[in-house]
């Protein structure tokens, strides 16, 4: 990117937030931060009324604003294959609020680019088997989970614990919300547990905002939170290799495992999955036999010897009846 197009694009994400840091803007940039010093000092010698707060950030005076932005053809078009991805999430109102922006989008398109993009649109789509949608994904839920996260509102709910079966009320703190897995996740601290819990929004049955605000400044950040799952155990990354005539076996099975992803290798298909319980996942690939190869993490293995060691003694021992 160009100095210009760079000093252009600083401008418009100082319109996105009250605040920018610095530090912000050169990761964004991937430049030095003498760099952003340099490129600020540039705005405002052109007359833009850039305010600074040490420590907090840079940020526009009150009153000043841009005309609106026209968008390239390029950026509507990614905008527009991201609505098609947006409908394989089947959740209805994330998708019309993201169609009702893309819509605006297009209203500021020059004749000739609305032409293009409804073109494009009769020409691309995304394809998602259907019997990996979740049709009740706890999508009534959304709205209220993002207002809660963005003033800090403590929300009581009831929950249903699917391994225990067993119903709770819990009262928490949202710290994010992170889908996986074909479902959306409530990050939150529960006074209950007294420590960070992950929510499945569709096994949550009854859901209260409260009039209580939390300190947001006490808690984990939903980023610190998921750099530290490794740590904490409550949810174990995992990688395998399943050979490509076994792969193509395991249908909507990987979905319900915590598959995160999955990449075509030369020597089979790699596949990354987020899982509360190695011994439960480990009891799935075994019956893959020598289809599946673990990657990571080294316990997996360990565990799996252990259980085979377990069949073979059992076998022996009905063997010997």
């Amino acid at each position: 990117m160009n100095r210009f197009d760079r000093v252009t694009a600083i401008l418009i994400q100082l319109q996105t937030k009250r605040v920018v840091k610095a530090q912000e803007l050169a990761e964004k940039h991937h430049v030095s931060l003498r760099t952003i010093y340099r490129d600020i000092r540039t705005l405002e010698n052109a007359g833009v009324p850039i305010g600074s707060e040490a420590g907090i950030g840079y940020f526009l005076d009150k009153g000043y604003q841009l005309p609106p932005v026209m968008f390239s053809l390029d950026e509507a078009s990614a905008l527009l294959v991201g609505e098609k991805f947006m409908k394989q999430l089947n959740e209805p109102s994330t998708l019309g609020t993201y169609t009702s922006a893309l819509d605006k989008i297009k209203a500021v398109l020059s004749a000739h680019d609305k032409d293009y993009i409804e073109r494009l649109n009769t020409r691309i789509d995304v394809f998602a088997r259907p019997q990996a949608m979740n049709k009740d994904s706890g999508d009534q839920w959304l709205a209220d989970c993002k207002h809660a996260l963005s003033y800090g509102i403590v929300i009581k709910i009831t929950y249903f614990t699917n391994y225990r079966e067993v119903m709770t009320e819990r009262i928490i703190e949202p710290i994010g919300l992170y889908h996986y897995s074909h479902h959306w996740h409530m990050i939150a601290w529960c006074r209950m547990r007294e420590d960070y819990r992950d929510f499945r929004l569709d096994r949550i049955k009854s859901f209260a905002l409260q009039t209580e605000h939390f300190s947001r400044y006490n808690r984990q950040s939903l980023d610190e939170y998921l750099a530290s799952i490794n740590r904490t155990a409550e949810l174990h990354q995992v990688r395998v290799r399943f050979r490509r005539d076994v792969a193509k076996y395991l249908g909507d099975q990987r979905y319900y495992f915590g598959l995160v992803s999955e990449q075509e290798r030369e020597q089979g298909i790699d596949m990354e999955f987020l899982t509360p319980s190695l011994e439960y996942f480990a009891r799935w690939i075994m019956s893959y036999t020598d289809g599946v190869e673990v990657l990571h993490p080294p316990e997996l293995k360990t565990l799996m010897q252990q259980l085979a060691d377990e069949l073979v003694s059992h076998v022996g021992l009905l063997a010997g009846d």
